[in-house]
C-alpha cells in the first residue's frame, strides 16, 4: 500500500480486479473515480420548513458509493435545488481520462453500469425506436452499351454523404414492426471537391430525400408496401427485452454468443467479424440491457484484441463520447460510449487507409434511442 493509498482504496481495487481480469487501475485514478462520486453527494441532510404549509419535496438526490455502502439523500425546498448557502454542482466528470487506453476504458465503464436499468415495457404498450444516421454511399457513372451502369473503376465512382433517419414502432414482444417510416439521402452532397467534380462532368445529380412508410396506406393489396413481417425468433439481429435478460454474464460466454451470430467471411477476420456483431448488437440493444449483461458486454470486447481508442472525445450526434474501434481492410469501426453515464451513443464508422478517401473521414454513423409509449405514432 503506497502512503497514499487508503485501505479504502485498496478492498475498492480488489473488487474491480475480482470481477474482470483487467491492469491493474492505479490509486490516483481510483481517487478521481472516489471524489467524483462523493463531489455530488451534499454535505448533510438539509431542511427547512416552509412559511406556509408543510415540507415541500423538490428533490432527493441519491447516490451510492460501490462497495463503501454510502448513501446520502438531500431533501430540499421547492423550487430550490441546491442548499442554502451551497455552490452549485458541476457537470460529473468523464470516468475516463482522454488518453485512457481502449482496454482499460471498457474496463471502468462496466464497472459503473449498476445505475442502468432496461426499458419495462406491459403487453399493450410499443417500443419507439428513433434511429438517425449518416453513410457514404457510391455512385456508379459509367455507363455500358446497353444503357445500364456497369463494372466500374475507382474514377467512374463518386462518392456521396447523406443523413438518414427512422422511426420504428415496435409490439411489445420486440419482434413485429408495427410501423416503420424511413427518410434517407437527407442533405446529399459530395465527398470531396474531387466526387463534386466528377458528378458534374458526368452530369450526374444528387440524390433527393425520399420517405417510404410501412405499412403503406397506399399499398392498395401490394404485398411488398404492406406492413413488415416479423421476425421469427430473438437473437443478436433481433434482440427483445426477455432474451437479452437471459443472456449470460460470463464476458467469454457472451463473446461466444457473438462468434456463433459472426460467421465468416474470407474477406475479414473472425476477430473483426465478432467485434463487429458485438458492437452493432450494444447500439441496437442499449436501452435493454440489464446492468450484469452490459458489464459483460463491455469486458467481452475488452477480450477482442486489436481494439484501440481514439484519443480524447469526440463529438457524436451533439453528445460528447469515447471512441473504442477495431480496423479492417481500410476502415476502422467504432463503438461511442458516454463517459459519464456509461451507456452506448452509437456506431460509426472512419477511413483508416482506405483508397482515396483521406484518412479520419467519417464513412458513417448512426445513434439510436428507444422508449415506451402507449400508442403507434406516439414519441414520447
Amino acid at each position: 500500500m503506497t502512503q497514499q493509498q487508503a485501505p479504502g482504496d485498496s478492498r475498492d481495487l480488489e473488487l474491480l480486479r475480482s470481477a474482470f481480469p483487467a491492469p491493474e487501475l492505479s490509486a490516483e485514478s481510483l481517487a478521481r473515480m472516489r471524489a467524483r462520486a462523493f463531489g455530488q453527494l451534499h454535505s448533510r441532510v438539509t431542511r427547512r420548513t416552509p412559511r406556509h404549509g408543510g415540507l415541500a419535496l423538490a428533490a432527493a438526490v441519491v447516490t451510492v458509493v460501490a462497495g463503501a455502502g454510502i448513501t446520502a439523500v438531500a431533501v430540499l425546498p421547492a423550487g430550490r435545488t441546491t442548499p442554502p448557502g451551497a455552490v452549485s454542482p458541476a457537470a460529473p466528470a468523464p470516468l475516463v481520462g482522454a488518453e485512457t487506453s481502449a482496454r482499460d476504458t471498457l474496463v471502468v465503464l462496466a464497472a459503473h453500469t449498476s445505475g442502468l436499468r432496461p426499458l419495462s415495457i406491459r403487453a399493450d404498450q410499443f417500443v419507439y425506436s428513433h434511429d438517425r444516421g449518416q453513410i457514404v454511399n457510391e455512385i456508379v457513372l459509367n455507363r455500358g452499351p446497353d444503357g445500364q451502369f456497369t463494372e466500374y473503376g475507382d474514377e467512374d465512382v463518386a462518392r456521396v454523404r447523406s443523413a438518414s433517419e427512422s422511426e420504428l414502432w415496435l409490439a411489445a414482444d420486440g419482434l413485429r414492426t408495427v410501423r416503420r417510416k424511413t427518410t434517407t439521402d437527407i442533405d446529399a452532397r459530395p465527398l470531396t471537391d474531387q466526387d463534386a467534380r466528377k458528378l458534374a462532368e458526368r452530369g450526374r445529380a444528387l440524390p433527393t430525400p425520399h420517405t417510404l412508410v410501412f405499412p403503406d396506406p397506399d399499398a392498395h393489396g401490394d404485398p411488398k408496401r404492406a406492413e413488415p413481417p416479423a421476425a421469427t425468433e430473438p437473437g443478436v439481429g433481433h434482440p427483445t427485452l426477455s432474451w437479452v435478460a437471459n443472456l449470460p454474464t460470463d464476458p467469454r460466454r457472451l463473446l461466444d454468443v457473438f462468434r456463433a451470430a459472426a460467421g465468416s467471411n474470407p474477406k475479414h477476420s473472425d476477430d473483426y467479424l465478432t467485434y463487429k456483431t458485438a458492437v452493432s448488437f450494444a447500439a441496437r440493444a442499449d436501452a435493454l440491457l440489464p446492468p450484469g449483461v452490459r458489464t459483460a458486454l463491455y469486458q467481452a470486447i475488452a477480450l477482442l484484441p486489436g481494439i484501440e481508442r481514439t484519443p480524447g472525445q469526440i463529438d457524436f450526434a451533439g453528445r460528447g463520447g469515447v471512441a473504442v474501434g477495431r480496423t479492417d481492410e481500410g476502415v476502422r469501426t467504432e463503438i461511442i460510449l458516454d463517459p459519464v453515464s456509461s451507456r452506448v451513443l452509437g456506431t460509426r464508422t472512419v477511413a483508416a487507409g482506405r483508397a482515396g478517401v483521406p484518412a479520419g473521414t467519417v464513412l458513417g454513423w448512426s445513434t439510436n434511442d428507444q422508449l415506451v409509449v402507449d400508442a403507434v405514432g406516439a414519441t414520447s
